[in-house]
């Protein structure tokens, strides 16, 4: 992991928001902030009138999706957006296919590595693990690499060939019990090749290749960047990549595209809305027959996870990129473009400011009650949390793999 600091000629305390697409760095902030607090609403599921949104706030026990079934998948949703515009800076500065290839290896490689050591994490003892979102993205972000910058089609069906063939392969293999592929528990090939590679199954029913259908869903996000990176180009004639030639790569935030016109940005609109419908019908049409899960992630839950991630960018890219609204979203560009630091922020601290924290402000949680204490800790980190992210933001010090 490293740290960038955008050119000495921007504006001071601004992390080159005229340069970045800020609905991306918005709508990651957004997934970034909803892990920073933590399940804040848990406390209300025996509060009858709020039973509704407490159930919002932790994963379906199987089958089925609520909003914090979509975080995973979002966040590997805009991984993919980020990625188009990436690549063509660095093609634009002159790396070879090779030194991208190698870029990417080596960010999958920190992912991993900062994956596995937030695992362990007041752990006792050594069991590396895949299942946590960075090595997730770490593997599906090389395999998506290999179609970056081959146009819509090629990553079309990629992802499709991709769902297909897992889909059959889940179906059809020895491994699966007398429920069928879809039944709860450990009886499918996912556990068999777990227990297989590492001699164990990992808690909650979740299965390392998981990595394979999310892939799919990094390139829904990879074609959604292609798509507004390519309105772009019409607009400038260039790659996406204003005079990225004169700049080194230190002074090059992630991605840079190029000013699109309205009637482009209107058509990526337009665009999105009808992927992100289209998908979420088609997943809920074939959930009779192939569940929506999560934990395992089906194909069916890809596709309609990716609507939601679709419909979720389209949202912000309308507010910021197209009307031009952008003051608002300040707050989620905080987090957002610092994704990573907020990440480890929340999985590595959250707890610990909780508990620690209870000493100066326990004398509230008989006050609170049992349903409002919880909330109001974990808004308490969440905003602490923020004010570091914001200090990082004003210093211009941005983490990435």
């Amino acid at each position: 992991m490293n740290t960038t600091r955008p050119s000495a000629g921007l504006e001071a305390g601004a992390p080159s928001a005229g340069q970045r697409l800020q609905s991306l760095d918005a709508c990651r902030g957004l997934i970034m902030f909803t892990l920073l607090c933590g399940g804040i609403f848990q406390s209300f599921v025996n509060l009858p009138a709020w039973h509704w949104l407490a159930v919002q706030n932790e994963h379906v026990e199987w089958a089925g999706c609520v909003y914090w079934d979509l975080i995973q998948p979002s966040f590997t949703f805009m991984v993919g957006v980020a990625m188009p515009f990436a690549y063509a800076r660095r093609e634009a500065l002159g790396d070879s296919w090779g030194q991208r290839l190698r870029h990417a290896l080596v960010r999958a490689f920190n992912l991993l590595l900062i994956g596995i050591l937030l695992d362990h994490f007041g752990a006792d003892k050594i069991q590396i693990g895949f299942i946590r979102v960075l090595q997730q993205i770490a593997i599906s972000y090389v395999l998506a690499f290999f179609v970056v910058g081959h146009g819509l089609r090629a990553q079309a069906v990629m992802a499709g060939v991709i769902l297909i063939g897992y889909q059959l392969l889940w179906m059809f293999n020895p491994w699966n019990g007398p429920g069928g592929p879809w039944a709860m528990g450990n009886e499918n090939l996912g556990s068999a090749f777990d227990h297989w590679l590492l001699g164990r199954n990992y808690s909650g029913l979740y299965v390392g290749l998981n990595a394979i259908p999310a892939t799919a869903t990094i390139l829904f996000g990879v074609m959604a960047g292609t798509l507004i990176q390519k309105a772009g180009e019409k607009e400038s004639g260039g790659a996406g990549v204003p005079e990225a030639s004169r700049l080194s790569p230190a002074h090059l935030p992630p991605f840079t595209p190029a000013p699109a016109d309205s009637a482009a940005k209107k058509r990526v609109c337009l665009t999105l809305l009808i992927a992100g419908l289209t998908a979420l019908a088609l997943g809920l049409a074939v959930s009779p027959w192939f569940p929506l899960i999560k934990r395992i992630w089906t194909p069916s839950f890809a596709i309609y996870a990716g609507g939601w991630s679709a419909l979720m960018l389209l949202a912000f890219y309308w507010s910021i990129e197209v009307m031009g609204w952008k003051r608002w979203a300040f707050p989620l560009v905080v987090v957002g473009s610092n994704s990573i630091a907020a990440y480890v922020l929340g999985n590595s601290f959250g707890g610990w400011f909780r508990s620690a924290s209870t000493a100066w402000i326990g004398g509230l949680k008989e006050p609170l009650g049992e349903a409002w204490w919880p909330v109001f800790t974990h808004a308490l980190f969440a905003l602490a949390a923020w004010l570091v992210l914001w200090w990082l933001w004003r210093r211009r010090i941005f983490f990435k793999a």
